[in-house]
């Protein structure tokens, strides 16, 4: 990485079986993480989340996702769909950020598909993070291969959290020791 990113966008950071969307422990872990560090370097986090109509948000009571909900801060844009495309106002922040390398996060794998087609020729370079991809959902080996066969070539590239605090740890030096110890993990 020339840059690195400071955006962040975080698909489906729900804990919410009426969505399907029940994460394993590894990758709720890793949105911990990448919130946490977003969030201490100052990052622009923008969360897409689904939601029924007229419905609340069946996570508010599930502790695994108190640390992942979006804070005042943050942009967060509601769609009914799975697909990105389905939210005006998560579309126009992406073509905000064209031309821009943002980190996408996301515990939903065909959002993050749709995510990554709509900003394929026209969008932001998006960079997956790798340790928030929850692959259960997924079931077989074959249809892990196939995922990953798509979403790597739409992608702009992947990364994992540690390869973010060793780039981090290599730019600022002992200023992001800090850093690594508040987000529980080791360049």
């Amino acid at each position: 990485m020339e840059t690195l990113p400071s955006r962040l966008l975080c698909i489906d950071f729900q804990v919410d079986p009426a969505f399907g969307l029940e994460p394993d422990a590894k990758a709720i872990f890793g949105a911990r993480q990448i919130l946490t560090m977003g969030r201490r370097l100052g990052w622009a986090i923008a969360h897409a989340r689904r939601r029924a109509p007229n419905t609340p948000s069946n996570d508010h009571g599930d502790g695994r996702a108190g640390a992942m909900r979006p804070l005042m801060s943050e942009q967060v844009f509601f769609r009914t769909q799975r697909p990105i495309a389905d939210s005006p106002g998560i579309m126009k922040l992406l073509e905000s950020w064209r031309g821009e390398t943002v980190f996408v996060a996301s515990f939903d794998q065909v959002a993050l598909l749709s995510c990554l087609l709509a900003c394929y020729e026209h969008g932001p370079r998006l960079v997956l993070v790798e340790d928030v991809l929850s692959m259960r959902a997924l079931g077989g080996k074959t249809s892990i291969d196939a995922f990953r066969t798509a979403a790597w070539h739409l992608a702009a590239g992947a990364t994992s959290i540690s390869a973010i605090v060793a780039e981090i740890d290599h730019r600022l030096g002992s200023q992001a020791t800090t850093l690594s110890s508040a987000v529980g993990a080791s360049p």
